[in-house]
């Protein structure tokens, strides 16, 4: 829906893009592409979105300049999947990243997916990378081997730490007492970049987004005469919060609202260098944010009024987000859309209008080039638009409706008149609740069944030349595993409500401590592991239900047997000793692990947060599940 004052001049302008489009390599180059994406804005936090307290002059006369979207929603509720769906155009689960990633993983975007730079940079853009990239810290996982020219900023949050095995460049700023010698990790510690090089650590967190401007207009500049794409994905306002000392202290929304009206400033630089290189009018300045905010208070926290829920939910203060486009004389100025859209679209739209190919594995973004240029009558192109977390499909919204399930419970709501979803209808239109419903199990089947690995440093690698050691839906082969695989949650054994075994031979040193399988996550899984001379099985059955068993496990070679009884009981078992068992039983997996099946570690969001983080070091003479 568009803001109907402004209809009758949107023939003339759909008309006037289409000629300008179909002749474009005769006339001017194809439109330059900005992104400007925050780290956990809420949905209020903008003047031009309501917000009380904290101002964003230049953000607000974008909208003025262009189009505010108020039903605009990245695809998860957290950093890693948002980021990755929003490259590649695809729900995140569908390209392997459902969880967010730390410096301790080894996995990160397949290099095989296709980005919006690997997309634009064949059609001749220059393309560069500034700020968070959070969608792999490892060299085969970094901007540079996703279609990027160059990157500059730091790998994943600012609440991080450092990756030990990191490069160091030639000229290191090495700050808080630090050198090559000496390297302490800590929180909130987290390394500068340029490129696959660190060249700063810690790097001094008050200045990233000064400095982040500096390289986005100078990137600008270096490219005015060419078609450029420029990612520049704030680190603020992710906590901790830091602002340089010209706006530290200066908002009346506290140091939230110092962080934001300092990237406010910054929109402003990137918007008054568009105008002065001359290319202002062909450059599609898209401003949105990755998720929804922190619940914090303090001044800490953003407002994702007046939805309900934030980050790290599905409820729509965890997805939906501020947006603003700009597009002089393309985009009809001071207008608004209420239809529903997604980072997951700008691919196919950017595919559409520069004339590429879309990718030749399947993508869920949609065109959504009719809503941004105002052409009457224009919808939505989605039907449905999908809400996973922690890889569980627990929503989906069609048109004003959106179903969420919680626990087998639904909750039905019209958006349009209560979008703090506070009135549950479902009990009143059971007929729309099967219809989501349906359209939920249905799409949650066709995902999964199509779902690409994430990639994975290993023994075969991550580049672009090779496979990873994932298998995507292939049953597993057990006489062929060994550490450091990494197998699709439905390549592994059914175990959802059933009995299961694992078994096997292993030969390990004394009181080692190592990961020797793990299936799934926190939500739901099993993992088997060496704890300092113990074999230890645990099971997770939900978020806060994880049960333990463990058996004492002797150093150099033995057999080993561990898993859940047909009355539901775990046990544990070496050799031909007895097994210990759990006292009571149905401790049964009531879903199907979301996250894939590792050999030797833990490769995501992990089974039993006190397992070792360790790789397994000794040998793995056999293993089977079944």
């Amino acid at each position: 829906m568009i803001t109907p004052t402004i209809k009758t001049i949107f023939t003339v302008a759909a008309l006037a893009l289409a000629a300008q489009l179909s002749c474009a390599s005769e006339k001017v180059h194809k439109p330059n592409l900005i992104i400007i994406f925050t780290d956990d804005q809420g949905y209020e936090d903008l003047g031009c979105f309501g917000s009380p307290k904290i101002k964003t002059p230049h953000i607000d006369n974008m909208a003025k300049e262009g189009m505010r979207f108020t039903d605009f929603y990245v695809a998860n509720s957290v950093c890693s999947p948002s980021r990755a769906a929003l490259l590649t155009g695809c729900y995140p689960d569908r390209v392997g990243i459902p969880n967010v990633l730390f410096p301790r993983h080894k996995e990160g975007l397949n290099p095989e997916e296709t980005t919006i730079a690997d997309m634009l940079k064949a059609q001749g853009y220059a393309t560069q990378c500034v700020g968070k990239w959070h969608i792999g810290h490892k060299p085969d996982f970094l901007p540079t081997r996703h279609g990027f020219d160059a990157y500059y900023g730091i790998p994943y949050s600012n609440d991080m730490d450092l990756d030990r095995s990191a490069k160091f460049g030639d000229d290191v700023l090495f700050r808080k007492g630090q050198s090559r010698e000496k390297l302490k990790t800590k929180k909130d510690w987290v390394p500068l970049m340029r490129n696959e090089e660190v060249i700063e650590y810690p790097v001094d967190q008050t200045t990233l987004t000064q400095r982040y401007t500096k390289e986005a207009v100078s990137f600008i500049k270096a490219n005015k005469d060419k078609p450029f794409f420029l990612y520049l994905a704030h680190t603020m306002p992710h906590i901790p919060l830091f602002a340089s000392p010209a706006f530290k202290g200066k908002s009346a929304g506290g140091p939230y609202g110092d962080t934001i009206e300092e990237i406010d400033w910054s929109v402003g630089e990137v918007l008054k260098t568009l105008k002065a290189e001359g290319v202002d009018q062909n450059t599609i300045v898209i401003f949105t944010s990755d998720n929804g905010p922190w619940s914090l208070s303090g001044g800490r926290g953003g407002s994702a009024y007046p939805l309900s829920g934030h980050k790290f939910g599905t409820l729509e203060g965890g997805q939906r987000v501020p947006c603003v486009m700009r597009w002089p004389d393309r985009i009809p100025a001071g207008t608004i859309s209420k239809e529903i859209a997604s980072t997951i679209d700008i691919l196919p739209t950017m595919a559409h209008i520069t004339g590429s190919a879309l990718p030749e594995k399947k993508i869920d973004g949609k065109n959504i080039l009719p809503i941004m240029t105002g052409e009457p009558g224009a919808k939505s192109p989605h039907d449905y638009f999908y809400y996973y977390r922690r890889g569980i499909l627990e929503a989906a919204r069609s048109g004003k409706w959106k179903l969420r399930i919680i626990k087998g419970k639904p909750s039905l709501h019209n958006l349009e008149e209560d979008i703090g979803e506070k009135k549950n209808k479902a009990g009143a239109f059971p007929e729309i609740v099967e219809r989501i419903q349906k359209a939920m199990r249905d799409f949650d089947t066709e995902l999964k069944s199509q779902a690409r690995p994430a990639g994975r440093i290993g023994s075969q690698g991550a580049s672009k030349n090779n496979k990873t050691t994932q298998k995507a839906a292939a049953k597993i082969d057990w006489a062929k595993v060994k550490a450091g695989d990494v197998y699709a949650s439905k390549s592994a054994p059914a175990v959802v409500k059933k009995a299961f075994k694992i078994s096997g031979e292993m030969e390990v040193a004394a009181e080692a401590k190592q990961v020797v399988l793990a299936h799934g996550g926190t939500a739901a899984g099993y993992s088997l592991y060496l704890n300092g001379g113990e074999l230890v099985l645990a099971v997770a059955t939900g978020k806060k239900h994880l049960e333990r068993i463990s058996t004492s496990a002797p150093a150099g070679k033995f057999s080993f047997a561990a898993g859940m009884d047909d009355q539901g009981h775990l046990f544990v078992k070496i050799g031909d000793n007895e097994a210990v068992r759990s006292q009571a039983g149905s401790h049964w997996l009531t879903k199907w692990p979301a996250e894939g099946l590792s050999i030797g570690f833990d490769h995501g969001n992990p089974v039993d947060p006190k397992a070792p983080t360790g790789k397994f070091n000794g040998k793995l003479v056999k293993l089977e599940v079944k």
